[in-house]
């Protein structure tokens, strides 16, 4: 997972790559990724120390998708070129190749914004029956589902028992 990086030490990766070193040396020198680097140093080379600073987020349409996805399937640009040249991140794109190898180009057109999903985090709100009868119903499938379990537990229990029994100990008094 890629983590967030100052200016300064986006700026520091780029000199040293300027100076002659590769990416992957001065991924081994930084401790950044080397895809992260190449994508810098395509953007400095653009648009000077502005294109290092942080680019607000933009959606991509079904048709831009299209084009950036063909670029890599059809073309074989690399990634970082594309994330550098179009400005989108990197697990982004990967998201949108997967996709496209799943169903094709149209699957792209389907993709659904991921929410931070907030609402349904955790245990979903038990909501209080309306009528009696509800409630009893309710009471009724929380009553088979107890009993569903407890006939489970008895037959791992005598399930344990029989093989212990098997082999010539005596299982514990439970």
């Amino acid at each position: 997972m890629y983590k967030k990086h100052s200016i300064e030490e986006r700026l520091l990766a780029v000199q040293k790559c300027i100076e002659g070193y590769s990416p992957l040396a001065v991924q081994q020198m930084l401790g950044i990724h080397r895809d992260e680097i190449r994508v810098w140093l395509l953007r400095y080379k653009r648009e000077g120390v502005s294109g290092l600073q942080k680019h607000p987020v933009k959606r991509a349409d079904f048709a831009e998708k299209c084009r950036i996805v063909c670029e890599f399937v059809e073309k074989g640009v690399p990634l970082h070129k594309i994330c550098a040249a179009h400005q989108v991140s990197r697990s982004a794109l990967k998201a949108w190749i997967r996709i496209y190898r799943k169903g094709g180009y149209e699957a792209l057109r389907t993709i659904k914004p991921q929410g931070t999903g907030r609402k349904g985090m955790g245990r979903p709100k038990k909501q209080e029956p309306q009528t009696e009868l509800e409630r009893l119903r309710y009471e009724n499938e929380y009553l088979r589902a107890e009993v569903a379990l407890l006939k489970k537990v008895r037959a791992l229990m005598e399930e344990k028992e029989k093989r212990l029994h098997e082999i010539g100990r005596k299982p514990s008094k439970h």
